[in-house]
């Protein structure tokens, strides 16, 4: 599955099992309203992107085309 902001690998687990690394990460609320709507519910934000958003969000928002 990939990132629906960076588009690469985000190592989710759910594929292989019932649980995923992101089970026990908390994604911020207005990180998951830049998701397209198309895609909430069926994707995982990668360990990098929300690490990235955490700690700039106006980088991460630039660099990404949200600002």
């Amino acid at each position: 599955m990939k990132c629906p902001f960076c588009l690469t690998d985000n190592g989710c687990a759910l594929d292989d099992s019932q649980t995923c690394w992101c089970f026990n990460v908390t994604v911020p609320d207005d990180m998951v309203a830049l998701i397209p709507s198309q895609q909430k519910g069926s994707v995982c934000v990668c360990l990098q992107c929300i690490e990235f958003y955490s700690t700039d969000k106006l980088g991460f928002l630039k660099a990404f085309s949200f600002d």
